[in-house]
């Protein structure tokens, strides 16, 4: 198998794995979640299967070549993608009666968010060996454009 074709499964791989992570952590009650690895690196080696001193080496520079710019990409969704847990398991807490309909605000918003990327960066990149890094750019502003919006929302 040449060496683009393992990279495109492995990033369809971590795209499918971190969309089911996203979707079990929003859905699952706070008390139940078992801690994260401790930094980042760890998580996307665990995901990539790459050791925390290579992940390291990628994301030294994120612009040294695809490969690193995926991992950065990757990186930066994570990151957003944990404020909004955050949030939200800030918000159950504060309002236990807003939970349920914050889980199904946040799991239509994931589902669309998911769509709506992938469809936009296969109709800029094609199946182009950046897709994937496409569509984890687009999902960490749109998870970005989500913490602002329940920041600035209360349940009522």
């Amino acid at each position: 198998m040449s060496a683009e074709r393992l990279t495109k499964r492995m990033v369809l791989l971590l795209a499918w794995v971190s969309a089911c992570a996203s979707a079990a952590v929003i859905a699952a009650p706070a008390q139940t979640q078992t801690p994260p690895p401790e930094t980042l690196t760890e998580v996307l080696a665990q995901r990539s299967g790459l050791t925390s001193t290579e992940v390291a080496s990628l994301l030294a520079s994120c612009d040294a070549n695809p490969t690193s710019m995926r991992f950065c990409a990757w990186r930066d969704q994570l990151v957003a993608e944990r404020k909004l847990q955050q949030l939200i398991d800030e918000r159950r807490t504060a309002s236990p009666k807003c939970a349920a309909a914050l889980a199904q605000k946040v799991a239509a918003w994931q589902k669309l968010r998911d769509q709506t990327c992938t469809r936009s960066a296969q109709d800029h990149w094609g199946n182009g060996s950046m897709l994937s890094a496409a569509v984890a750019m687009c999902e960490t502003d749109r998870t970005k454009q989500m913490v602002q919006s329940i920041s600035s929302n209360t349940c009522n």
